[in-house]
């Protein structure tokens, strides 16, 4: 197996070109994935750059990783970015587990170099073993089709930007090319323990799997592409079948709301299994799924969801809709002058900085994740919140010319419930600052005589 040829293969087979002076921000851990991901980019001759994160878990081990890396970077002539971490303070303030925490803390600011740096990819060295793994721990688990995928290579959801350009590869490999290329790497200790439900999946259960089939790893790769494309027939069968509508409440309230004909749902061979499908984009999981295939006949049973959405049994028809009503609006988050990192409720967070006057960027504002802002114009405590009808700001680009939100959105062809997912970040006076992911308010743009800004990243 030449390991760069199928390399190259499996990059052209995905929905984002690496080969196209695209530039790509490599997490690399030390470890024989990750230098082997790297090695891989430098003989491609793809355009990178190496990022590095100390959690600060190992004590020496971990200095030595991060001094390791460094000079990987040094000898393939790339950016070298590298972060220390104070994991298990993080892990304890927060209430998660230290891989958890780990996993929060580095995709954070990989995102944060990528926005700052321009990268148009963030690559991570996971493998076919690794969605193997996956695959199998989320069987023991519990888990719907999507769990039985394991990993995609494409970005996906709160990952968005995450590429695997290594998932046809498997461990073994792997390893003979770093034998063939002479390439070390260093050992992470805590990969020998079977403390981790991963290692011990690693170590005995998919051994004892390819002792019954020698092609274990390849045959689970086809089977789990199978699987993910009966999940994509499904969906589009489902939605076909269905025949979901949208339209508005009444005149005077046009909240929109999806509908579904109950007969419809009850005439499927399995309505949850359907329903689980079905409801999972709005925030609904596999129990409220169940109450609501049980109870298709229990008119007037109203569900919740936590992603701020309703679900109601009406005689003929189920509705979902986003939910409105003081009692359950969504909250609004306040920003002090001297908050760094502010975390919303749907998992995305906003990191705020001042910027010196002589690191004023040109046209930053322009950006829809990330932007650079006047911060003399600002009032103090600033607030998060949802859009509100009335709501109304100068965009970006129109000379000072106000307009309505709704009319905003109107243009941008957003949906209701689209609409309301679109996150305000508002002054100490409710003057509209900026739409999270669309556009700033020209009022807080920076100009020549500005002599403070204030640099805010959204990382989803």
């Amino acid at each position: 197996m030449d390991l760069l040829d199928d390399f190259f293969k499996f990059i052209k087979t995905m929905p984002l070109s690496l080969d196209n002076g695209n530039r790509t921000l490599l997490a690399v851990s030390g470890g024989l994935d990750s230098i082997v991901m790297a090695h891989l980019f430098h003989k491609a001759k793809l355009p990178f750059a190496i990022a590095h994160c100390n959690f600060q878990l190992r004590e020496q081990e971990s200095d030595g990783d991060e001094r390791f890396v460094q000079k990987i970077a040094l000898g393939f002539e790339v950016p070298f970015f590298v972060k220390r971490f104070e994991t298990s303070t993080y892990a304890e303030e927060n209430g998660c587990s230290i891989q958890m925490a780990a996993r929060e803390l580095r995709y954070a600011w990989f995102s944060e170099i990528a926005t700052e740096n321009g990268f148009d990819f963030i690559a991570v060295a996971q493998h076919l073993n690794d969605a193997v793994e996956t695959a199998l721990l989320n069987f023991v688990r519990g888990t719907g089709l999507s769990g039985l995928i394991g990993i995609r290579p494409a970005p996906l959801g709160s990952e968005k930007g995450v590429i695997r350009p290594l998932l046809f590869a498997s461990r073994h490999d792997i390893l003979e090319y770093s034998r063939i290329h002479e390439i070390t790497w260093q050992e992470d200790s805590s990969n020998a323990s079977d403390d981790y439900a991963r290692n011990f999946v690693r170590h005995h259960v998919v051994p004892k799997l390819e002792a019954l089939n020698p092609n274990f790893l390849r045959t689970a790769e086809r089977n789990m592409g199978r699987i993910g494309d009966a999940k994509d027939n499904l969906t589009f069968l489902l939605n076909n079948w269905l025949e979901p509508a949208g339209h508005a409440s009444s005149e005077s309230d046009n909240k929109t709301t999806v509908s579904v004909e109950i007969k419809k749902i009850a005439q499927l061979p399995s309505p949850q299994q359907a329903l689980v499908q079905f409801l999972k984009p709005y925030g609904f999981d596999t129990e409220k799924a169940r109450q609501l295939a049980e109870n298709l006949d229990h008119v007037g049973l109203e569900l919740h969801s936590d992603k701020g959405f309703s679900v109601l049994i009406d005689r003929t028809k189920m509705l979902i809709s986003a939910m409105t009503g003081q009692a359950i609006a969504p909250p609004t988050l306040p920003i002090q002058a001297d908050d760094l990192m502010i975390r919303l409720p749907d998992g995305s967070r906003l990191f705020l900085m001042e910027v010196a006057d002589q690191e004023f960027p040109v046209n930053a504002s322009t950006d829809t994740q990330s932007i650079v802002l006047n911060a003399e114009k600002l009032k103090f405590p600033l607030h998060l919140r949802h859009w509100q009808p009335g709501d109304s700001f100068q965009p970006l680009g129109m000379g000072g010319k106000s307009q309505k939100l709704q009319d905003f959105f109107t243009n941008q062809k957003l949906s209701r419930f689209e609409k309301e997912a679109v996150w305000l970040l508002v002054n100490g006076n409710d003057e509209v600052v900026w739409l999270l992911g669309w556009r700033m308010d020209e009022r807080f743009k920076l100009h020549l005589s500005t002599n403070k800004a204030l640099k805010i990243n959204w990382i989803k």
